[in-house]
């Protein structure tokens, strides 16, 4: 599978759909549904691209399993797949924070690591998100957080593909 560039207008589709962009569709005239899908693609993402590579890239898209169409009475709405979910964080990467409540629960969060010295770059690209984050040092492979982060730090895992290694406890 190639990759998705968030510039791209496959990337840009995603974006649109996540960030709550809802496309709604009539698929009983599947012509001019199409028709209309990517006249609205066009006007929602400002895109001067071809008709035809928009149908392409929606169709790869469902291919790809990123995208799904689910039915709504006699209309169909394109959704984000939990595939899409994760191509646009992948996305918002360096946006990502952990949400700070106004009231603090008193409870810490431990995030449990033991990422192997092969994956060395990955281990320190993980240990300077958590530091951007907020998360403190309490031991080596032992960081601790104030804030419920256990998504974030999911996230962050799988972005370097060390979920294996990494475990989040509160």
């Amino acid at each position: 599978m190639q990759l998705i560039d968030k510039e791209s207008t496959k990337g840009k589709i995603i974006y649109s759909l996540e960030m709550g962009v809802g496309i709604l569709v009539n698929l009983s005239n599947k012509r001019a549904s199409y028709k209309l899908t990517k006249t609205l693609i066009k006007e929602i993402f400002g895109l001067n691209e071809d008709e035809n590579k928009i149908h392409r890239d929606l169709y790869r898209l469902r291919t790809q399993k990123i995208i799904k169409f689910e039915k709504i009475g006699d209309e169909y709405k394109i959704v984000l797949t939990e595939e899409g979910r994760k191509i646009f964080l992948r996305f918002n990467y360096e946006k990502i924070k952990i949400q700070k409540k106004k009231i603090w629960d008193m409870k810490w969060r431990m995030i449990l690591f033991d990422i192997p010295e092969k994956r060395r770059v990955a281990r320190d690209s993980f240990i300077f998100k958590m530091k951007e984050l907020g998360c403190v040092r309490f031991n080596n492979s032992v960081w601790i957080s104030p804030y419920p982060c256990e998504k974030e730090i999911n996230f962050i895992a799988s972005y370097w593909k060390i979920e294996k290694y990494n475990r989040e406890r509160i």
